[in-house]
């Protein structure tokens, strides 16, 4: 490591391509040409996340938008740099003897969450409103973070649960099944799946090495894009009894949708802002900060990175 290289923490909260960037920006030696090293922590549970970062422990984050959008909107300086997709990926997954074929047939059960007030749980209590079935006709339960819900459903604690991309693990396993129609996109849910989160201090202190970061994080993209074998062998370190040939088939999805420069989608983020709940209009001010994608855009570096 480099003398002058700086340290930084940084969280996710599931196992899945998406945010597993943050992993393989370590691994692929992205952060280390920008004079980053790093500690990469998996924390279940968005919420917990946010607080982690808030308080100045996590550097950058990449957490479910619903958990920051309630920060920001109390107050918290937390904003979003970049997110890769404009769809939420959680999705209703059930146990593999389960006899439940639609999303009406929830009602009177037991449904997991990871938290309340997570990505699938702000998910699940849209998909009821959608639905027409009240919040008291089921019982939602917190299991802790994914490790919780994805355990509950291979132990057959709970029968449903609902869960992000990180749901295609138990899928490959057949551990779970997912339940048809019943994901977020299924549903018409747009969304900013897990987005890169930071705060303003961190801009404030130091706009420089926010930049750089967005430079490896940047560059990390364009190895996930070309390098196939070097990712899935990277990832196969983080995703356990996944071949590497499943694990290529699901960064495939990712793949497809990706943008060079991935913005933060300000109509994702308000459809977010929906499925929060009625009253929820407002994507708070200050919380999308574009200005460093922009800053990247106008140097012509990704310009650079993707004709090497």
């Amino acid at each position: 490591d480099p003398v002058w290289a700086q340290k930084l923490m940084l969280a996710h909260v599931a196992i899945n391509p998406g945010q597993s960037m943050l992993h393989l920006a370590k691994d692929s030696g992205m952060l280390a040409k920008y004079g980053f090293t790093a500690e990469v922590l998996l924390i279940p549970g968005t919420p917990r996340t946010v607080q982690a970062l808030i308080a100045g422990d996590l550097d950058y984050v990449k957490a479910g938008a619903p958990a920051s959008l309630r920060a920001r909107a109390q107050g918290a300086d937390v904003v979003i740099l970049s997110s890769l997709a404009n769809f939420s990926s959680q999705r209703i997954m059930l146990r593999p003897d389960s006899t439940l074929t639609n999303f009406k047939e929830l009602k009177g059960k037991i449904i997991g969450v990871t938290q309340y007030g997570s990505g699938g749980d702000t998910f699940l209590r849209a998909a009821l409103r959608k639905t027409g079935i009240k919040e008291n006709e089921v019982t939602i339960l917190q299991m802790g973070g994914t490790p919780g819900v994805a355990q509950g459903l291979e132990s057959g604690r709970i029968e449903v649960g609902v869960l992000g991309d990180s749901g295609m693990l138990l899928v490959f396993r057949g551990r779970a099944k997912m339940m048809k129609g019943a994901s977020a996109r299924e549903m018409g849910f747009r969304g900013t799946d897990a987005p890169l989160t930071t705060t303003e201090r961190k801009l404030k202190a130091d706009r420089g090495a926010v930049v750089r970061f967005m430079q490896a994080y940047l560059e990390t993209l364009h190895y996930f894009q070309t390098n196939k074998a070097g990712t899935a062998r990277i990832l196969s370190k983080y995703m356990r009894g996944v071949s590497e040939e499943h694990i290529s088939l699901w960064c495939d999805e990712l793949r497809a949708t990706l943008k060079q420069i991935p913005y933060p989608d300000e109509e994702a983020l308000r459809a977010e802002m929906e499925m929060m709940g009625p009253g929820n209009v407002q994507i708070p001010a200050g919380y999308i900060n574009a200005s460093v994608l922009d800053e990247i855009r106008k140097s012509g570096f990704t310009d650079k990175v993707y004709k090497q």
